[in-house]
């Protein structure tokens, strides 16, 4: 059940409106809103068995994205590997927002860290093979193959 303070900030955003309409395009339920100031409830995610998420009450662009991030797991569908399902979800939250004129270098630059760490822990804890990156990727991140295996040893001394 959504609380009185929740059900008013979702009728008034028109984040939520938007969000709303994603969730309709992509048959995606929502599990939960969760409160975006609220630091004990960071934890938002995807279920692809049931197509429903867990995710902010878009109250600002960043949340907005981050909302979109966790539908875009359901959308695209990738379940290989942990990067690549990071890579798409991201790809796809920065690109639907477009539509609605939101964009955020921050959030970008975020993201970027976001899908390198999970390359970075599928190639220390899930035998990725460095070769086996996508070269699309590894695009998007401006770096290279190279600068990967250095940023892993640094990783494996931590």
């Amino acid at each position: 059940m959504i609380n009185i303070a929740k059900k008013t900030i979702l009728s008034k955003s028109k984040y939520t409106t938007w969000i709303k309409d994603e969730l309709s395009i992509t048959k995606t339920k929502v599990k939960k809103w969760l409160v975006w100031d609220d630091l004990e409830s960071r934890i938002y995610e995807a279920y692809f068995d049931t197509r429903s998420v867990v995710i902010p009450i878009p109250v600002c662009g960043w949340s907005f994205l981050v909302a979109l991030h966790e539908i875009g797991h359901i959308s695209t569908g990738d379940r290989n590997t942990n990067y690549l399902r990071e890579y798409n979800a991201e790809r796809w939250a920065i690109k639907r927002a477009k539509k609605y004129n939101i964009s955020s270098t921050g959030y970008v630059k975020e993201a970027k860290e976001y899908v390198k760490s999970h390359i970075i822990h599928d190639i220390i804890h899930c035998n990725l093979k460095v070769e086996k990156i996508k070269p699309y990727v590894l695009k998007w991140l401006n770096t290279t193959y190279k600068n990967i295996s250095k940023e892993i040893e640094v990783a494996k001394l931590k």
